[in-house]
């Protein structure tokens, strides 16, 4: 099973101090380390707790929304109980979000009690939920209401969180879901994580179709019914994510590809490992923003074929470990945007000639080397082309990527030579990106600096670390650039052996880099 919220500790640094503090039995003395392991609290001392604590980092991914660092967190994940009058306490804790993930029952009382908190209330340890207090719990108004430890959901209890006014509502540890229950749920206002589901009826499909959200989240589902398939393809949710399905049938995804919806709606699949040309052609009718098909590995040459006729904005193959040069000469007739092949590590002089006569773009982000000649068959490619998965690159790779006409991206280079530098800067349709290149202490360094500062348009290196100070002056030769914050570089001898000097920072960086620190304080 797919799990949708994970969190972890980053930072528990946690400040008890003062007078005023009676700390429970479990403190001690001292306080501990990671707070999650006070097993008691008072109404008294969470008050005190609550006044004086600083909160921790904590990591929330969202499987298909992305992620976050959540900041100055209270996570009470050892608290095993919590009555009406602590749960008041904590709850006025208003300047982040609220984990007590070790409850595994909530009277009606303390729900009323939490929720008052208006941020991320996390209560993934609760295995039951009364109906009374699943309506209060919809009272809470904050960015997620977590409730992942819940396997079962009453009918009444499912209509009352659908009252939720909140964000998120995250159910992801309900494995079944009734029809009514679906029903009442896809009233929800916002996002309902459903990733725990593996099997979804029919109607419970249908029910689900008919939420408001943009997001459809059903990653759990092993299995599909045709029937299902059908009722899930007239939803009205932008993104449709069905990544726990291994396999999926020429009806099933006939009828998915051909629902109706923007240009920007998105079908995942990214669990598929094998694909039919029969579900491959259903697929292919799909017309919105993204068709991901990440999880397959290998490809039939027919299937490609059929997936070639897709006309959505994009197609990721990103799993595709290796291509045949027939499943190449048809994946680059793909009538889409964008093709996306992250995962080809290698990339033959065939295989390059093939792709190369794909007309939208091409992401190959996956090739950690390119020969020349790969390099000159892809460079004939006319649509944008991303290359960052290289590290490097040959004199003549890069003389031959000069000829591509159309936007090049070579975010993952680490290494540059003189001639290589200038030569990259030569190149119209480089995007002057380097998020990757830390160091600059070759002995040749002062040099790729004065290649990279002849470019015609921004560079960019945001990430740079090492460099000497002859080398950082040859490099701001060129006033659009981005670079970090000075104090963050450590200063290195040249490199060529040369006496090093103090670096002078111009005005004109020196306004920018206020800026930067200023940007950095408001975030």
């Amino acid at each position: 099973m797919t799990t949708l919220f994970r969190f972890s500790l980053l930072v528990a640094a946690v400040i008890l101090a003062g007078s005023s503090f009676t700390r429970p039995r479990a403190l001690a003395d001292t306080p501990p380390a990671d707070p999650n392991t006070i097993e008691s609290l008072t109404p008294e001392q969470a008050s005190a707790l609550v006044a004086e604590f600083q909160g921790v980092k904590v990591r929330l991914e969202v499987e298909g929304l992305g992620s976050r660092t959540l900041q100055q967190c209270l996570t009470l994940n050892g608290l095993k109980s919590v009555d009406a009058e602590t749960a008041k306490a904590l709850a006025s804790y208003d300047v982040g979000p609220i984990f007590l993930d070790g409850l595994t029952t909530l009277s009606t009382e303390a729900a009323v009690a939490l929720v008052r908190h208006e941020g991320v209330l996390s209560l993934n340890g609760l295995n039951t939920l009364s109906d009374q207090a699943a309506k209060v719990l919809a009272q809470h108004k904050g960015m997620l209401l977590s409730l992942n430890g819940l396997t079962t959901l009453s009918d009444e209890a499912a209509k009352g969180l659908a009252g939720h006014r909140g964000g998120m509502l995250s159910l992801n540890g309900l494995t079944t879901l009734s029809d009514e229950a679906a029903t009442a749920l896809a009233q929800h206002r916002n996002v309902v994580v459903l990733h725990g589901l593996t099997t979804l009826s029919a109607a419970a499909a249908r029910a689900l179709a008919r939420s408001n959200s943009d997001w459809l989240l059903l990653n759990g589902l092993t299995m599909l019914s045709d029937e299902a398939a059908r009722a899930l393809a007239t939803t009205r949710s932008g993104n449709l994510y069905l990544n726990g399905l291994t396999t999926l049938s020429g009806e099933a995804a006939k009828a998915l590809g051909q629902r109706e919806r923007s240009v920007l709606s998105n079908l995942h699949f990214d669990g598929l490992t094998t694909l039919s040309a029969a579900a491959a052609q259903g697929l292919a009718a799909h017309r919105g923003g993204l068709l991901s098909l990440n999880g397959l590995t290998a490809v039939s040459d027919e299937a490609a074929t059929a997936l070639s006729q897709h006309t959505g904005r994009t197609l990721s193959l990103n799993g595709l470990t290796m291509l045949s040069d027939e499943a190449a000469r048809a994946l680059a007739r793909h009538k889409g945007r964008s093709l996306s092949l992250g995962g080809l590590t290698m990339l033959s002089k065939e295989t390059a000639t093939a792709l190369a006569e794909h007309e939208g773009s091409l992401t190959l982000d996956g090739l950690t080397e390119l020969s020349d000649e790969a390099a000159r068959a892809i460079a004939r490619h006319t649509g944008s082309l991303s290359l960052n998965g290289l590290t490097r690159l040959s004199k003549a790779a890069v003389t031959a990527l000069a000829a591509h006409k159309n936007w090049l991206y070579l975010q993952g280079l680490t290494t540059l030579s003189a001639e290589m530098a200038e030569d990259l800067a030569a190149i119209d349709k480089w995007d002057g990106n380097l998020p990757k290149l830390t160091t600059i202490e070759s002995p040749d360094a002062r040099a790729v600096a004065q290649g990279l500062a002849t470019r015609t348009g921004p560079l960019r290196l945001p990430n740079l670390r090492k460099i000497s100070p002859q080398t950082l002056t040859a490099l701001i030769e060129k006033q659009d650039i981005v670079l970090p914050l000075i104090e963050t570089l450590e200063f290195i001898p040249e490199p060529d052996g040369s006496g090093s000097e103090d670096f002078i920072i111009p005005g004109w960086l020196e306004e920018r880099q206020k800026q930067q620190r200023a940007a950095r304080t408001d975030q």
